[in-house]
């Protein structure tokens, strides 16, 4: 099992598979091994934290797998304030651009318009020579320690001395801004999303490397896998879901590979002197691309606009075709159980109606559903803010932005009388 130290004295972050939903991140176990706080396995024992609910499971400790613990060493400092982190992000923007086949992604895929792509400062991560990046960085900011404490960042050790450089897959950089216009942290789109093995009943494998091109352009994997004592090693396309059933039909196994996480955060918390994104996590306020030009650092995101009835989706792009679409204040929360991170936000905003745009899926998908109920109950408790659920159809579009892209607007329906 992968642990990573929490700032929580005797408590990990689970890297590998949790024990309670054999999924990977967010999980949290104990020193003992006791105790598990998972966000996706429901139990009646919970708390709300800053990431969403954590359920309690109490583990039999006779009955743990004996397995290797290993223990990521975590040399991290502490994050930075957010005007601070605004300072170095926006250095950044001015020393980095957005490639031609971002541009173009997000022209002719997302449907962006040319003026709010240059207003939105999206940007890419360059392949090579970061060093140079984080040394123009520094060369506009006072001192090189301003990069310490900034997620992305981290400091390490060369020929001829420590320097700076920055973490991270090539990607489209996507900004996060917080109510006050600051750029408070960065998700990257991944341009290769890592490939991974979605594996049910009696089977474990794992993949051993990519390997070219299937004839129809779906990216292929060598894997190993392990089933009815016997090891294979086989080669699988993307999306090719291999089924085995015993000769009485009944189900033992299946194997997928799948594309992977594509959204990752620009973080360096695993790094020497690097930062780690959380503490609190950031949330991004989109508001309608021309009110950018008009708002001003420190300027609450109130006085530019009505925010009395704020929307609310996932992930910033959502988030921000939504605002040119809707003409509405949007945050884009970094996942659908994250909602206790608006709270102070849209309080601040004044805001009296949260309208919630989740995918049209939310109906069907368990785990967002019981986020969705999380959500509102956590809501009505704290506030007298009124609530509502974006509803359309999904062969109208998948998320909030696939439906006004088609022309489609949503139906707002109450939550709570």
């Amino acid at each position: 099992m992968k642990l990573r130290r929490t700032k929580h004295a005797g408590w990990y972050e689970v890297m590998s598979a949790c024990p309670i939903c054999g999924q990977k991140g967010w999980c949290r176990i104990n020193h003992e091994q006791t105790i598990v706080h998972c966000m996706r396995v429901p139990t009646d024992d919970y708390f709300d934290s800053i990431i969403g609910r954590q359920f309690r499971h109490y583990l039999d400790p006779n009955a743990i797998p004996k397995t290797k613990i290993e223990i990521e060493l975590n040399k991290a400092v502490d994050k930075k304030p957010d005007h601070h982190l605004n300072r170095v992000y926006r250095a950044l923007i001015n020393e980095i651009s957005l490639s031609s086949d971002h541009f173009e992604h997000l022209l002719q895929d997302r449907f962006f318009e040319e003026k709010a792509i240059r207003l939105r400062e999206y940007r890419s991560m360059p392949s090579q020579e970061r060093y140079k990046v984080a040394k123009s960085v520094i060369n506009r900011l006072s001192d090189p320690s301003d990069l310490l404490g900034v997620p992305g960042f981290f400091c390490t050790e060369g020929r001829y001395g420590p320097y700076w450089t920055m973490s991270g897959g090539t990607g489209l950089m996507l900004p996060f801004r917080s109510i006050t216009n600051e750029i408070t942290g960065w998700q990257i789109r991944v341009d290769n999303a890592p490939l991974e093995l979605s594996m049910k009943g009696a089977i474990k494998g794992e993949i051993l490397e990519e390997i070219e091109r299937d004839a129809n352009g779906m990216r292929r994997a060598r894997c190993q896998l392990r089933a009815q004592d016997k090891t294979m090693i086989v080669e699988l396309s993307e999306k090719d879901k291999k089924t085995c059933h015993s000769k009485s039909g009944q189900f033992v196994f299946s194997v997928e590979l799948k594309q992977g996480q594509r959204y990752w955060w620009w973080s360096s918390g695993s790094k020497d002197n690097g930062a780690s994104i959380g503490g609190p996590l950031p949330v991004h306020l989109a508001l309608p691309h021309p009110c950018l030009k008009y708002w001003s650092v420190g300027q609450s995101a109130d006085t530019i606009m009505d925010c009395s009835e704020v929307w609310v989706t996932e992930g910033p792009i959502k988030a921000d075709k939504a605002a040119d679409g809707l003409v509405k204040p949007v945050f884009g929360i970094p996942g659908a159980g994250a909602f206790s991170l608006l709270l102070e936000p849209l309080k601040q905003l004044g805001c009296k109606h949260i309208v919630f745009a989740y995918d049209a899926d939310v109906v069907s998908t368990p785990e967002v559903q019981m986020a969705l109920e999380q959500c509102v109950e956590f809501f009505a408790k704290k506030t007298d803010m009124a609530l509502s659920l974006a509803m359309w159809d999904i062969s109208q579009g998948k998320g909030i932005d696939d439906l006004l892209d088609n022309n489609f607007i949503p139906r707002v329906t109450p939550l709570l009388e």
